[in-house]
Order: structure tokens, then C-alpha cells, then sequence
């Protein structure tokens, strides 16, 4: 008897230990030295000195090198840890159940397949990591990894799942405590502004952050370099000189240095000191330029062009203009690839490739001798043709935008249905089973699943908004249409064109079915209905 309980005792606190390590492990220390490695990463580093191991055999080594990358990382963006060493560690995290070390893991393995052009495996390596944010419920993670999977998709020029992402990313930093905001998503949050051509904005958030940072810190740089962007933008072009000149000797990496000196070569272009504007845009070439984005490589190489141009230099000129017309030809396929118009997006691309042919027969024949009167009209030919091709992308532009708003209204859509379904379900419930269902309807509160809802609450004037807003308008047009109705028949119309049966709108009202009924019959007459007409029916003509 006394083996029999002693094994029963056994397995349950084998159960036990078993269950209790399903749940991820939150690490204070860890997060303590987070902190310091991104307030002060040098200092970090001459403290806490290792050699970088051939083999990772646990969480303490595994903790150790991963820290050890991450001041690395932090100081040059370009220092990237060993593939086959963080792939190791980010076992060993799961294993323990490590949410956060193995979030940061994820963060520089999606680093590493970035640098190796690998886009699709930095795609998988972020979503990996989001679920396991969504199992810790980690909203600042959320955010952060799906802010940067929606500057993957813009990149890609995927307006479709760039939208998405950027929702779910406003979705999460709305949700989180403002005094909780951590220094990274700060940061992530001014440099959307820029994204959103709020420059002024970004500005100022970006002052407050470095009012609170010391020079030491991770993020000091990435600061102040936004910040000259963000003057840039704002044609402030001495200010943003002042801060990118500082910044030039401090960047360790490639693209930063890339970054520093065209914004350089930029304003110094607009100040007409085309001196200083060359200067910086040899330097800006030395650091490899084919890495940047879609976005960065028209701008350098239409610059590149201009200079060339203003320097007499039409071999260059010529040269930089070609590099242009791929890079074009490169966006034009991609747009077409979506699922947009494609009438519009067949023709934009048929015109820019007939316009990029054009211009490069013309150079050709100008570099190659031709008279010149013939290249005065080329001249003439291409700034018409330049502004043609303006107005073609701020035109694919404006559809662009017109698609991520349609998504976004289809999002909100489907919540506010979702709304009508729960308060018609909670409405009948309420009026049916009243005791039955108190103890079911005090859980559903505990999970915030009635709270806010605007029929449950009979908030009516949101209820009128997401009425228009799922159908075009309905409540706005029936009160000017129909000034003589009352607001319960106001309210009866709404509900009728929410699919809201006879029982359910009695329900949230609570009152008999029989007082619908009569409210049904005097709406009929005020907007001169047949009688036993369907109310919806009529009005869809009508309105």
C-alpha cells in the first residue's frame, strides 16, 4: 500500500514539473542586462570580456554569447554573430523556455538573413517570433516585429501587406501604457512619423528621446541621425548638415555611413555648393550602395544623374540614368505582380519602359557626337518627359493608398459585425434566461468581451457611426431623407439594416415584440411604405 501512494506521489510531482515547464520563464536579470548593453554597450563589453566559444552547451553560455552580440550589434549594425552559434542558442532558449532571449536571438537571425539578401527566410525567422510574442502576450515585441515586417513589405513594394502590418503594429502601441514604452519602440515610433511624412513630429520626438539618453548609448546615434533626416525633409539644410557632419566619424556601419554622407550630398546640392555635394557623393559610392532599398536607390541615382548633368559629365550621366531605368523597370514588375488595377499598372508599365527607351537612344546618339541642336531638344524632350513620369507615380501612389484604406475599412467593418453578433447573442440572453445566465454574463465581462460595446451599453450615437461606416452612410442619409422620424425609429432602421431579428431588437430595447411591431407600422407610414412592406427593402431604393 505504502509502494502504491509513494508511486502515485511520484507521478504527480512529475505531472506537476512537467506542466510548470510549459510556461516560458521571465528573467530579471536578463532584462537588467539588456538594459545596460543598450545604455552603455562599450562599457558593457570591457566589463564583461569572453571568448567567443566554438560550442554552446547551455543557457549560461548561450545567455553570455547572445549579450555578447548584441553590444556587438549595437555598436557596428554591421558585426553579426555566427548563424550556426545563434541557430544553437535559440535551441537551448526553447528548451528552457526563454521568451526573451530567444525573441532577441530571432531578432539578430532575422539580422543575419537580411545581410545575405535571404528576404523570404527573414519573413519566416519574424513570423517564428511573433508567435512566440502572442504566447507571452508581449505587446511592445508585437509591435516592434511587425513595424519591421511592414518595412520589409514597403521595401518590397507589397502595399497589401504592408497595410496589414501597419495595422497590427498601430494595434499593439495603442494598447500599451505610454510610461511603459521601452527607448527601442520610442524610437521605432519617430521614425514612423518619417514613413507617415510627418517630419515635424518626428522632430520633436526625437529631441525629447535624446534630452534623456547619454552619448554612451546604443541608440544615440540612430537619434541623431533620424533627426537630420527628419531636417532634411523639412529643407533645414544647414541644421541637418551640422548633425550628419558630427555623425560621419561615429558610424561604424556601412549603410549608416551610406546614409550620413547622401543626405550630405543632398543638402549641399540645394545650397548649390556642388562641390561639397560631389565630395559627399564619392563617399557615399565607397560604402556598398546595391544594399539599400528600392526607395533609396531612385533618389541616390536620379541625384547622381543631376550631378552629372550640372558637370557636363554625360558618360556619368548616362551611366547613373541606366542604373535608374532598372531600378524603375525593377518597381514597375513588382507593382504589377500585386493585385491592384491592372489596366492602369499594364499601361504605367508599357509608358515608362517606351519613355526610359527613348531617353537612353537620345543619349546614346548625344554621347556618341550627334549636333548640338539635337542635344538642346533632348534636353527640352527630357524634362517634359520627367514630369510625365512624376505625374505616373504620384498617380500609382494615390492607388496605393486607396487600397490600404479599403483594407483597413473592410478590418473595421468585420469588428463592428462582430459587435452587432455579440450584443444580439448577449441581448437574447439577457432577456431569456436572466438567472441562468448571470453567472455567464459576469465571465464574459471578466474577459472584456461586452466591454465597449456600443448596443450592449445603448451608446446610440456610436452605434449611428458604425452604422455609416459599414453601410456608406445609411443613418446619415435616412435622418435628412426622413427629418419627421423619432430616434427609437431611427434606432429601429439601424438595427432592421444590421440583419436584427423582431425578437433580438425587443431584446435590447426591452421591450415586448408587440412594441416593435407598432414602431414598424409608423415607420411605414412616415416614409409612405406599402404596409407589410419590408422596411430595408424600401429605404434601399429610396436612400
Amino acid at each position: 500500500m505504502k509502494y502504491k501512494i509513494t508511486t502515485y506521489i511520484l507521478i504527480f510531482m512529475l505531472f506537476t514539473l512537467i506542466s510548470c515547464r510549459k510556461n516560458y520563464t521571465y528573467d530579471k536579470v536578463f532584462d537588467s542586462n539588456i538594459s545596460y548593453v543598450e545604455n552603455a554597450p562599450h562599457i558593457y563589453l570591457s566589463n564583461n570580456p569572453i571568448t567567443i566559444p566554438i560550442h554552446i552547451n547551455d543557457k549560461k553560455e548561450a545567455t553570455e554569447f547572445l549579450l555578447y552580440a548584441l553590444a556587438q550589434n549595437y555598436i557596428n549594425e554591421d558585426c553579426l554573430p555566427s548563424k550556426k552559434l545563434i541557430l544553437k542558442s535559440i535551441g537551448i532558449f526553447r528548451q528552457e523556455h526563454l521568451a526573451q532571449q530567444e525573441l532577441e536571438a530571432l531578432y539578430l537571425l532575422s539580422e543575419i538573413c537580411k545581410s545575405q539578401n535571404d528576404i523570404d527566410s527573414v519573413t519566416t525567422v519574424i513570423q517564428d517570433a511573433i508567435h512566440t510574442a502572442r504566447r507571452i502576450d508581449d505587446k511592445t515585441w508585437l509591435f516592434y516585429l511587425h513595424y519591421h515586417l511592414s518595412k520589409l513589405y514597403l521595401s518590397e513594394l507589397n502595399s497589401h501587406m504592408f497595410a496589414k502590418h501597419q495595422t497590427l503594429a498601430n494595434k499593439y502601441i495603442q494598447e500599451i501604457d505610454p510610461c511603459d514604452l521601452s527607448l527601442s519602440t520610442k524610437i521605432l515610433i519617430a521614425e514612423n512619423f518619417i514613413n507617415l511624412q510627418q517630419y515635424r513630429k518626428c522632430y520633436e520626438k526625437l529631441l525629447e528621446i535624446e534630452s534623456v539618453i547619454s552619448l554612451q548609448n546604443a541608440f544615440y546615434n540612430k537619434v541623431k541621425r533620424l533627426q537630420g533626416i527628419a531636417l532634411y525633409k523639412m529643407q533645414e539644410w544647414d541644421s541637418s548638415i551640422r548633425i550628419m557632419e558630427g555623425l560621419t566619424n561615429n558610424e561604424n556601419s556601412n549603410k549608416n555611413k551610406f546614409t550620413c554622407h547622401s543626405i550630405l550630398s543632398y543638402c549641399y546640392y540645394h545650397k548649390q555648393d556642388f562641390n561639397n555635394a560631389k565630395k559627399h557623393k564619392d563617399l557615399a559610392i565607397k560604402y556598398d550602395i546595391y544594399n539599400i532599398n528600392n526607395f533609396e536607390k531612385i533618389e541616390f541615382y536620379d541625384f547622381c544623374a543631376r550631378l552629372a548633368e550640372i558637370e557636363h559629365n554625360k558618360e556619368e550621366q548616362l551611366k547613373w540614368l541606366i542604373l535608374l531605368d532598372d531600378q524603375h523597370k525593377d518597381i514597375i514588375e513588382n507593382i504589377n505582380s500585386q493585385s491592384l488595377d491592372k489596366a492602369i499598372q499594364s499601361y504605367t508599365s508599357r509608358l515608362e519602359k517606351k519613355l526610359f527607351r527613348e531617353k537612353l537612344k537620345t543619349y546614346r546618339f548625344i554621347v556618341w557626337g550627334l549636333l548640338i541642336s539635337l542635344f538642346i531638344g533632348f534636353i527640352i524632350h527630357i524634362k517634359k518627359k520627367k514630369k510625365q513620369l512624376l505625374q505616373i507615380f504620384a498617380l500609382q501612389q494615390q492607388i496605393d493608398s486607396l487600397e490600404q484604406l479599403r483594407n483597413i475599412k473592410d478590418e473595421v467593418r468585420n469588428f463592428i459585425f462582430r459587435d452587432f453578433e455579440i450584443a444580439k447573442k448577449i441581448a437574447m440572453l439577457r432577456a431569456t434566461q436572466q438567472v441562468q445566465s448571470a453567472k455567464f454574463l459576469k465571465d464574459l465581462e471578466k474577459y472584456h468581451i461586452t466591454k465597449n460595446n456600443d448596443l450592449l451599453d445603448t451608446h446610440w450615437e456610436q452605434f449611428y457611426k458604425h452604422i455609416n461606416i459599414s453601410f456608406d452612410g445609411f443613418y446619415s442619409k435616412l435622418r435628412n431623407e426622413y427629418p419627421t422620424l423619432n430616434e427609437k425609429e431611427l434606432q429601429l432602421c439601424c438595427m432592421l439594416i444590421s440583419n436584427f431579428k423582431t425578437e433580438e431588437i425587443a431584446a435590447i430595447w426591452m421591450n415586448s415584440i408587440f412594441s416593435v411591431h407598432k414602431y414598424k407600422t409608423n415607420v411605414r407610414k412616415k416614409i409612405n411604405a406599402p404596409e407589410g412592406a419590408d422596411i430595408i427593402a424600401f429605404l434601399k431604393e429610396k436612400l
